[in-house]
């Protein structure tokens, strides 16, 4: 005989165990996983949409990071970053009183200085206030070779620019503008040079050895 405490607890324990309903369709219904644990079955349901999608997305975020960094190589990763703030500290560094100081011009620093808006900008400044005379506003050429074709006159890198701009080219018109300029404004205006390259504006004929366009 079950006494009315005990009937009371199984009563309530039948009302709990009861299927919850969903519209017409009960939870039991839905079917039930394979394996079994003290009794209990699991309800194979689906995940909630929102929570699949959220999922998927990830993974194909993550495709998407791996190839625009790792394997085409268009993001700049923060190791890249630092470069181009570092060239354009030392840009900024190398025009302190004196002149400045700091490390020596190296292709790896011109070539962050390029990625640098700051460092163009400052080298086009320069460029438009010295160089124009002979190479032309847009650096098309006149006296001066054309800067925007796909041809060097004194060397084939980013120092063979840096070199000419310092110590000039003997027999032209192509002064040692380190003698007259700051550190600074050199680096500036190499930098501004090798962004140059590769415009192929109309202007002077080529002059000097077939080059490569310098990656930006």
């Amino acid at each position: 005989m079950t006494s009315p405490s005990h009937a009371s607890i199984a009563d309530a324990m039948t009302l709990d165990s009861r299927p919850e309903t969903s519209g017409d369709q009960t939870y039991e219904d839905a079917p039930l996983l394979d394996h079994e644990y003290d009794g209990i079955r699991e309800y194979d349901n689906p995940l909630p949409s929102w929570w699949s999608l959220a999922f998927a997305g990830c993974i194909l975020f993550a495709f998407l990071y791996l190839a625009y960094y790792d394997i085409a190589g268009w993001g700049r990763s923060p190791a890249d970053n630092y470069k181009v703030a570092l060239a354009g500290w030392q840009a900024v560094y190398k025009g302190g009183p004196g002149g400045g100081g700091g490390v020596d011009v190296t292709e790896e620093m011109l070539a962050g200085g390029a990625q640098s808006p700051e460092v163009v900008a400052r080298g086009a400044s320069v460029f438009a206030a010295r160089c124009v005379g002979c190479h032309g506003p847009d650096g098309s050429g006149q006296i001066g070779p054309n800067l925007t074709d796909l041809f060097q006159l004194h060397g084939t890198t980013r120092m063979d620019l840096y070199g000419t701009i310092v110590g000039g080219a003997p027999g032209t018109a192509m002064i040692a503008w380190g003698e007259v300029m700051k550190p600074a404004e050199i680096i500036a205006v190499a930098t501004f040079v090798t962004t140059l390259r590769g415009k192929n504006l109309p202007g002077k004929a080529a002059q000097g050895v077939p080059v490569a366009a310098f990656a930006h």
